[in-house]
């Protein structure tokens, strides 16, 4: 009787105990960097930061031609292994919003971005810590 039983609990006590592991989202916690092409100005380095608070994200985006300068990260969810958001940047004349759509990738958030003009690009990430 006693081997029934474990028998019955052993899969059970398995399954408690590596379930965590399954369906866990990953921490995008760190400091990624990149690049992306930006017509009419050419690459463009691209600092991404992101922080971790319960469920949600937060963070910041630069970038090296001081368009985006530390701009706050709004609206961030991590979904079904895709970082979405936005931010605000000043393209010398106007602020404009763009819009991230992520999806990660071993180390890397591969994907792209959409100004509110319509423009887009490519962007891939790499965790630098």
């Amino acid at each position: 009787m006693k081997k029934l039983i474990f028998l019955f609990l052993l899969p059970v006590a398995i399954a408690f105990a590596l379930g965590p592991l399954f369906g866990q989202e990953s921490d995008l916690t760190g400091t990624w960097v990149g690049s992306t092409y930006v017509s009419d100005s050419g690459d463009d380095q691209v600092t991404l930061v992101l922080h971790k608070e319960g469920e949600a994200y937060s963070g910041t985006v630069s970038d090296s031609m001081g368009m985006a300068n530390e701009a706050k990260l709004e609206n961030a969810k991590f979904v079904d292994g895709t970082l979405t958001g936005e931010f605000t940047i000043f393209n010398g004349s106007d602020y404009m919003k763009i819009k991230l759509t992520l999806k990660l990738s071993g180390d890397s958030l591969v994907g792209n971005w959409e100004s509110a003009d319509g423009e887009t690009g490519s962007l891939e990430l790499k965790r630098k810590s």
